[in-house]
């Protein structure tokens, strides 16, 4: 295993998802690509036609904060955890971009969030879950997370 993408939802669960993923690729000496999936960039000529600028505004900087945090997620790796890793902040449909970056970048495992639903949501929303498994067809690792890191 050379490869480990770590595929973070919310930033609340992002310590947790990159702690399981470091003991993974310390084992395999593997490379941790932190990877989060963001709507279109509001510079993009199409994005734009669809609402006032303030919102434009608002997107752009929550995606250069968002962008920021990746980078910072992953000097601390580096730094404390001497594993390499990179980051990357991605636009566009999730599992569309993820089975992208996983063929570009030739992951061997991905490591995703998985949080409990009651049954009754579960009849009307899909399974991404394994949506994302037929799509990649590579392992998924789906951490359990706290209920804890998610307030």
């Amino acid at each position: 295993m050379k490869n480990i993408l770590v595929a973070i939802d919310r930033k609340q669960e992002a310590e947790q998802l990159i702690a399981k993923a470091v003991e993974v690729a310390k084992l395999s000496k593997a490379k941790l690509w932190i990877i989060h999936v963001t709507e279109p960039d509001p510079d993009d000529f199409l994005a734009r036609e669809a609402g006032p600028q303030y919102v434009y505004d608002k997107r752009s900087k929550k995606r250069k904060e968002e962008a920021a945090i990746i980078q910072e997620w992953v000097e601390a790796l580096k730094k404390e955890n001497e594993v390499e890793a990179e980051g990357l902040l991605i636009e566009g449909p999730v599992i569309k971009s993820l089975r992208k970056i996983t063929e570009e970048h030739q992951i061997d495992l991905v490591v995703a969030g998985h949080r409990k639903k009651n049954f009754l949501y579960s009849l009307f929303t899909a399974n991404k879950k394994k949506d994302l498994v037929d799509e990649l067809n590579i392992p998924l690792l789906a951490v359990p997370l706290d209920k804890k890191h998610l307030k």
